[in-house]
């Protein structure tokens, strides 16, 4: 006897998207009804049509994630998949909280879609919000983790999915991204947001201190039975700690140190690639994989310049508030922000609109303003590399020696070779994409490598793959 096919509602106001959605779902099968508004959605599910309802959030009428617990309980049945373009963090948490299947951040392609409808179909009867781990709304929405682009609503589903589990997470992501903003959130959204958040920078302390802060007597990992501890730089902790470390994360007892069995979360934080290290021999093998489990890969500021006006005028209208001297960025502004390829990501946006903020009687902050702003902050730089640096091999020495020279008189972490090649072979391929407007075949012909060699370079260095990207500075004459 013929089974009936699985009936799927969509609901979305978008003429264009819903039709799309509708056709694709026909051809593979399914049954499909389609709703544009959020009593339509209502009346077409609760009079009992439907095994899978994929939903858009907003809606003329009202706002779906509001309607789900009542939806729900009417149809328990029923598995809940929501899409949405104007997404956020607080989306991501609130989907979680109403125990819906699955999240899809727009845009998406249609076989992610139809890969999780394939699931959804033959998924056990949806679990209530209750049966799923709980996930709490954090005490602030921080600034490192604002805007709607389709990089960023990955991120944040990944974070909440992973706030309510308690194993270790690897947090990757740019120097000045807010790595440690971040485990904070992800600890004030889990089960523990009661329980302590510490954490520990690696780059502000020796070496030969690091295994006595996370295992002596007073460490930060024997001293707590839960609780949340985040370790920033993770790739220069030394061979000792990364052992010990290792073991912890694997819920064993360090060696000659009585303890009992722990439920403290470990997270880690990277700007690098830790895999690199390992296959240099400068990082742990069984470290690396204890921690890579979870990974949460944040995308700098420059990957997601449409989320610059949000967080501009957000820090804009905190630093009023805060400085007591109101300013506003006018639209121009903005574009230059955008502009701009942030090295220094959120921390480096935040020291410029703050400068900018305490700026004359000027309250209306200009193009001009900013482009200044950012100049200065570049001069700065400049100005901290000495006149001789004619070539690069001057240049790289002076760097090298301006390194160990902040060392004092210790030694440099171990790993520098590596750190090194990187810092120089990402701004190699960089610009070399951006003289072959992207083309990777004649971009590895310049460079004397093999394609699948640099396609992997590419990926491990987490450099822009489409061609898009390097047309566009060719375009503006960048």
């Amino acid at each position: 006897m013929k089974t009936r096919a699985s009936q799927i509602i969509v609901a979305d106001d978008d003429r264009t998207v819903r039709t799309v959605i509708v056709q694709a779902l026909s051809r593979q099968g399914y049954q499909v009804g389609a709703a544009t508004t959020i009593a339509g959605l209502w009346d077409i599910t609760t009079s009992g049509r439907g095994d899978v309802l994929i939903t858009d959030v907003g809606f003329p009428d009202g706002d779906a994630l509001e309607l789900l617990p009542r939806l729900q309980e009417k149809r328990p049945d029923l598995t809940i998949i929501v899409m949405s373009a104007r997404a956020n963090l607080l989306t991501a948490i609130k989907t979680q909280q109403s125990g819906v299947f699955d999240y899809l951040p727009k845009p998406f392609e249609l076989k992610q879609l139809l890969d999780v409808i394939a699931r959804a179909v033959t998924a056990e009867p949806p679990a209530s919000a209750k049966e799923k781990p709980a996930v709490s709304l954090p005490k602030q929405l921080p600034i490192a983790l604002l805007g709607k682009s389709p990089a960023m609503q990955m991120s944040f589903k990944l974070l909440t999915r992973l706030s309510g589990q308690h194993m270790p997470v690897l947090i990757k992501a740019d120097i000045g991204s807010g790595k440690q903003t971040i485990a904070k959130t992800l600890h004030e959204m889990g089960p523990q947001s009661g329980e302590s958040f510490e954490a520990l920078n690696l780059s502000q302390l020796e070496e030969s201190r690091h295994e006595d802060a996370l295992f002596g007597l007073s460490g930060l990992l024997t001293r707590r039975s839960s609780g949340m501890v985040f370790i920033n730089y993770i790739e220069l902790l030394s061979a000792q700690a990364q052992m010990q470390l290792a073991r912890f994360v694997e819920n064993a007892t360090p060696s000659n140190i009585p303890m009992p069995k722990h439920a403290v979360r470990v997270v880690a934080g990277t700007a690098v690639n830790l895999q690199s290290l390992v296959e240099q021999g400068l990082f742990r093998e069984d470290l690396f994989f204890e921690l890579s489990v979870a990974v949460l890969n944040v995308p700098p500021l420059r990957d997601r310049a449409e989320d610059i006006p949000q967080i501009a005028h957000l820090l804009c209208s905190r630093f009023s508030e805060e400085l007591k001297a109101k300013k506003t960025l006018e639209e121009e502004a903005v574009a230059a922000l955008q502009a701009y390829d942030w090295p220094g990501n959120i921390r480096e946006l935040e020291l410029i609109l703050k400068r900018l903020s305490l700026t004359g009687q000027y309250v209306r902050l200009s193009a001009a303003m900013v482009a200044e702003e950012i100049g200065r902050t570049a001069n700065m730089v400049e100005q901290a590399v000495p006149a001789k640096e004619t070539n690069l091999t001057d240049m790289f020495s002076q760097h090298i020696e301006r390194y160990f020279a902040a060392t004092g008189d210790a030694s440099p972490v171990p790993g520098l070779h590596g750190r090194i090649l990187a810092e120089i072979e990402k701004p190699l391929i960089m610009e070399t994409l951006y003289h072959t407007a992207g083309n990777q075949i004649k971009a590895a012909h310049i460079l004397g490598l093999n394609r699948n060699t640099l396609r992997k370079k590419i990926k491990e260095l987490n450099i822009p793959s489409k061609r898009d990207v390097y047309r566009k500075r060719g375009q503006e004459g960048r």
